[in-house]
């Protein structure tokens, strides 16, 4: 076998050819490309280009052509003709056994846990045999993968139910930072638990993991009441921040006129500052928390029934996503707020049509003719809430101009507020 194992531009056209045989191993025609000639600066270069190219084809990996007339002497194509010899010309396995070795040295650590483990592995070793990561993580990476599948195999047998992150982890793992490396990797959890799309807290919540929450941010007629006096009074300016664990405290002290969740942060503080009607403002970030699930629930029990509850958020498939979230999770049905198709018509940006969205658009949600649009319509455009000016909830329609929103202050940025950044995890949840 040649050994060009050494890195240069022939090498580099290789692996490239493989990367594509492997990516695609169903595909039609074999996995071909022309060499790019004009890196190639020295004729030296050149030279050593073709002979890697003409070992290659001598040893039965790739079927090279050459061009006519007076570019005979230059490659024109190479085609693969054998991956797995063109992998072993290259002195690496295929991806196929990388993939396969990886699930081996895994399905001990799999076994242990349910069903759903085994198929995520499944899942992951497909996706390696066409050499690519599987939520981030490599077939190279056994240790780390290893270390996933643990954490998830516990999880499965409801190892985590009463547990904090930190002492499960240590528990599963002997490492109490092995559960901070993979969270952001929630989302395998959350679609195998039946909650695709929403805050890792939530998921976590959904299998008895106990996080510590991040306090919520909100502006109203709420009180957290103590022992010492009031704790947190909602209508500190410009907002309050309530921690859950405070919610057996918390209060409404006056029926409001309405209720309003905001998806993003830019916005949620310019409501609360710029929009003083007495209705209680939460901060959602997103797809709401845990915390945010909970201090909504009771504040919506606490009112009557007929005290309007709106949700503001963007309007594109997450923003909608976000709206059927809060439809499905809490006492009360969110009314849309600022969220309309003619509002994104004159304030919106061009957008392509998402069919994922269908599903919700055939659901009984309250924003599925705007999901039916957003999936299916014509002239779709998406519309980021921080392109409107803030509204009470109380205030009936007005012209869509009204809502445009100021575009520069005084100083040059939006209205005097410049970018306003997302809450860091370590903001302080006193009021």
């Amino acid at each position: 076998m040649t050994d060009v194992r050494m890195t240069d531009a022939g090498v580099e056209f290789l692996e490239r050819l493989l990367e594509r045989s492997e990516r695609n191993p169903d595909r039609s025609r074999p996995a071909s490309a022309a060499p790019q000639y004009d890196k190639l600066s020295t004729a030296q270069q050149v030279g050593r280009f073709q002979a890697l190219m003409v070992a290659a084809e001598r040893f039965g990996a790739v079927e090279v052509q050459r061009g006519r007339r007076d570019r005979g002497h230059l490659i024109k194509r190479v085609r693969v003709r054998d991956p797995d010899l063109l992998a072993r010309h290259l002195g690496r396995p295929t991806a196929t056994a990388t993939a396969q070795r990886a699930r081996e040295e895994l399905l001990p650590v799999v076994a242990t846990g349910e069903p759903w483990v085994a198929s995520l592995l499944d899942e992951m070793t497909g996706r390696w045999a066409r050499g690519e990561a599987a939520y981030r993580l490599t077939a190279a990476r056994t240790g780390a993968a290893k270390e996933f599948f643990t954490l998830l195999a516990s999880l499965s047998r409801q190892e985590a139910r009463g547990l904090d992150a930190r002492t499960f982890s240590f528990r599963a793992t002997n490492d109490t930072k092995a559960f901070d490396r993979h969270a952001s990797r929630s989302a395998v959890v959350g679609i195998h638990t039946g909650q695709p799309g929403v805050a890792a807290d939530v998921v976590w919540a959904h299998i008895g993991l106990e996080r510590f929450s991040h306090p919520v941010h909100l502006k109203g007629p709420v009180v957290v009441e103590g022992p010492i006096g009031r704790l947190v009074d909602g209508n500190a300016k410009p907002f309050a921040s309530v921690h859950p664990e405070l919610l057996p405290q918390l209060s409404i002290i006056k029926t409001p006129e309405a209720i309003l969740t905001i998806e993003n942060y830019a916005s949620f503080n310019r409501q609360v500052r710029e929009i003083d009607d007495g209705s209680p403002v939460v901060y959602t970030g997103g797809f709401p928390s845990a915390g945010v699930v909970e201090v909504l629930s009771k504040v919506l029990r606490a009112v009557p029934g007929n005290v309007p509850f709106l949700h503001w958020g963007d309007v594109d498939a997450v923003g909608l996503r976000i709206f059927r979230y809060h439809e499905e999770n809490l006492p009360r049905r969110p009314q849309t707020h600022l969220m309309s198709r003619e509002l994104a018509e004159a304030s919106g940006q061009d957008a392509e049509p998402d069919a994922s969205l269908g599903t919700l658009a055939k659901s009984d949600s309250g924003v599925s003719q705007l999901a039916h649009w957003l999936a299916f319509g014509t002239g779709v455009r998406h519309l980021e809430q921080e392109a409107l000016e803030p509204r009470s909830p109380q205030v009936g329609p007005t012209d869509i101009k009204s809502l445009e929103v100021q575009t520069t202050g005084p100083d040059g940025d939006a209205d005097g507020f410049g970018v306003m950044p997302e809450p860091s995890d370590t903001e302080a949840s006193g009021a």
